[in-house]
């Protein structure tokens, strides 16, 4: 074989140095475009948890009270006469909490919390009733009916304290007389407040 004249290598290298430079060219990236880029976006998630307890049912005493009930006009066999009671003093109302299921924490409202005074007879004062030369004297009895209120109410749901608010009582009810005749005068209604207390439930 013979060997390739002059001219004939020049003209091969330079083929070879044009397909190298081609090559280099595709593989360079156009300085217009951007490169491409990910992104990774992590979004973190926060729960939570709101403790629940169950308030058991309850049934708590408040104290007795006191309380003045209005005066009265008494009439009897033709002599008449004002009574005007004493202050009397009243059981405390039973407080009911119903059995419920809390979620919260602190000290949250206690729903659905009522107050009941039972009805009652009470002994007061004596009573005379004077006319000319006639005069009755009689013992009295003041009775009453039941009557409920809704006392606002709370909890403290890390240690069970509960705190009952004052609450109003319309008191209806009937003095008696039992001396004149078993004679009985009703009365008009009115209010009486029972001061508010505290106390503790268990918790589950």
């Amino acid at each position: 074989m013979r060997s390739m004249t002059r001219g004939a290598r020049r003209a091969a290298a330079a083929a070879v140095l044009l397909v190298a430079v081609g090559s280099a060219a595709a593989c360079t990236p156009d300085p217009g475009m951007a490169p491409a880029t990910t992104t990774t976006t992590t979004t973190s998630t926060t729960t939570t948890t709101i403790p629940t307890y169950t308030v058991p049912r309850t049934t708590l005493q408040a104290g007795s009270f006191s309380a003045s009930v209005p005066s009265v006009n008494v009439s009897y066999l033709g002599c008449g006469g004002t009574y005007n009671p004493p202050a009397v003093t009243f059981n405390g109302p039973s407080v009911n909490i119903p059995a419920q299921t809390i979620q919260g924490a602190g000290v949250v409202t206690l729903p659905n919390v009522s107050a009941t005074l039972a009805a009652a007879s009470v002994n007061l004062s004596s009573f005379r009733l004077s006319c000319g030369f006639l005069s009755y004297s009689t013992g009295v009895t003041l009775e009453y009916s039941a009557v409920t209120a809704s006392p606002s109410a709370t909890v403290n749901l890390d240690n069970g304290a509960v705190s009952i608010g004052s609450t109003t009582l319309r008191i209806n009810g009937k003095l008696k007389f039992p001396g004149l005749g078993g004679l009985s005068v009703n009365l008009p209604g009115f209010n009486v407040t029972v001061p508010g207390f505290g106390a503790t439930v268990p918790l589950n």
